[in-house]
This record gives C-alpha cells, sequence and structure tokens, in this order.
C-alpha cells in the first residue's frame, strides 16, 4: 500500500474513533465479507457496540436474494453493526447505550449517504426507496441491512452493509452495471482540488450518521418530513414487488411507518413496507 495513503487512512480512522460512535472501528485489505464478518462477531459477542468494519476487498460479498455484491477497486466497502430497538422493554433496560429507532432504519441509512455524497458531488444524490443512492439516475451507492435477533437481554443488532462508488472505473464491470451505475469521481465539484477518496467519503458519512442521530432526537418527525426532498420516487411511476404481490402505480411518498404508497389507476393506494422496486420512471 503507498504509504502517503497509509498516512491518510491512519488519520480518518483516528477522526472517527475521535468522535466516541464506535465502539470498535476496524480497516482491512482484504476479507470475505464485511456483512458475514461482522454478523459472526455479533453472534459471538467478540466486538463491542456500535461496531465498523472496512474494507478494500470482499471476495464473497452479499447481495439481495442470491445476488453477489460486485466490488471493484475505488468502491469504498463497509459495515456497521448497531444495536436497534425492540418491541420487548427488557432489552432496552438492559443495554447501556441509546438504541436506534428499527421503523425508518433503511431511510436513515439512504439518507445519510445521499446527504454525505452531497458534500463531494456537483449533482444531487437522491434515495430510491428505501435506502439505493442515485445521482442523476443512475445508482452510485447499494445497501444490505440484515437484523440478527436480540440474544438473551442483548438488544437486536442491524447489520448494516454499504457500498459507495467513490472511483470506480466501469470498463471490467457486468453489462447491467455499466449501463446503470455511476462513480462519484465522474460528479465531482468544479474547483475541487481532487475527487473524494474512500477515506474522506467515510469519514464525512460518519459525521453525517451522528448528526442525523441527533437531529431525530431532537425532532423523532425530522426523517419524515425531509423525506420527499431526497426521494427519487415521489410521483413516479413504480412497481413494487412485496410478499403479497406486485404494486404498479403512482408514488405518493411513505406512511408514518416508512412503507411506500403505491396508487393505481383506481386510486386504490396498497402500502409496502418491505418490498424491491423492479422499475420506476417519470409519468
Amino acid at each position: 500500500m503507498n504509504p502517503i495513503f497509509t498516512i491518510k487512512r491512519r488519520y480518518a480512522l483516528d477522526e472517527i474513533e475521535g468522535l466516541g460512535y464506535f465502539k470498535s472501528v476496524e480497516w482491512v485489505e482484504s476479507i470475505d465479507s464485511t456483512n458475514k464478518q461482522l454478523a459472526q462477531s455479533v453472534r459471538e459477542r467478540s466486538k463491542h457496540l456500535p461496531a465498523l468494519l472496512v474494507a478494500d476487498r470482499q471476495s464473497s460479498g452479499v447481495g439481495r436474494g442470491s445476488h453477489q455484491w460486485w466490488s471493484p477497486d475505488g468502491c469504498l466497502m463497509f459495515s456497521m453493526a448497531i444495536p436497534i430497538e425492540s418491541s420487548e422493554p427488557a432489552s432496552a433496560k438492559a443495554s447501556t447505550e441509546p438504541l436506534v429507532s428499527s421503523a425508518l432504519l433503511p431511510l436513515r441509512v439512504g439518507c445519510t449517504i445521499a446527504e454525505c455524497l452531497e458534500h463531494f458531488s456537483s449533482a444531487k444524490p437522491m434515495v430510491k426507496w428505501p435506502n439505493d443512492v442515485y445521482i442523476s439516475g443512475k445508482k452510485v451507492c447499494g445497501v444490505l441491512i440484515e437484523v440478527i435477533p436480540k440474544q438473551s437481554l442483548a438488544p437486536s443488532v442491524a447489520i448494516i452493509g454499504i457500498g459507495i462508488n467513490c472511483a470506480v472505473d466501469f470498463k471490467a464491470a457486468p453489462v447491467d452495471v455499466q449501463t446503470n451505475a455511476t462513480s462519484l469521481h465522474e460528479w465531482t465539484r468544479p474547483g475541487a482540488i481532487a475527487p473524494a477518496s474512500t477515506e474522506d467519503v467515510l469519514v464525512q458519512f460518519v459525521h453525517h450518521w451522528i448528526g442525523l442521530e441527533q437531529r431525530q432526537r431532537e425532532n423523532p418527525r425530522w426523517l419524515l418530513e425531509h423525506w420527499p426532498e431526497r426521494s427519487l420516487l415521489d410521483g413516479q411511476w413504480v412497481e413494487v414487488k412485496h410478499p403479497a404481490g406486485v404494486a404498479k402505480g403512482l408514488c405518493l411518498g411513505i406512511n408514518e411507518a416508512g412503507a411506500i404508497l403505491v396508487q393505481n389507476e383506481r386510486l386504490e393506494v396498497t402500502e409496502v413496507l418491505a418490498g424491491t422496486i423492479q422499475s420506476f420512471r417519470p409519468l
């Protein structure tokens, strides 16, 4: 590894550790999957939480369903293990740390990433429900969230895997990735000395993650009130696959629980709390 990059990385890690949010912070050169490793650590209770694990390369990164996570050079790949609130009061009482609300967690992740990337981008990043981030209609970041149920007196834990294209060359990428993805360096702000590095983006993300948490504490409706200005889908025609079928129609936004609202041509509204956006387009 280039010594300059080593020094920059050390500064980045020192700044993140100095913020005091994460109790465990680690950056490795290669790993099978940051999500898998953090999940294993949570089950074994071998790490203090919240925990952050970053990797330069992943050999077995996982995506939604059976998809593998394409892990190119120039992609910031990291996972967080975050204790989340449970419906059982005992878990909250047993925890010595404040718990993150689980209901709107996917939306919070997406909005944090979009806010972070706006710091570097000449175009406004938008969130495709619930948490993928796009710039100018192309995907710049993917997210995978898994939940490990509470164990004994310990709270449930969300494993949040994030991949941000910071300086990715798509020439060797699968065809669908070349067509639908973009990289942050393609949107570098005019006058910037250099495109944002993975270290720059990670530090900004952690700052924004902590900042959004504070805003939510001060105003529990903050995320719901600001979602429309970040939503890529509001007012667009969408097709959403969910456990009960497929909802097609006009996206009206979200409800209090973070479910996407889809109005069909008969003006019937379907609330989808968990699902996959199969397609979307302007009306």
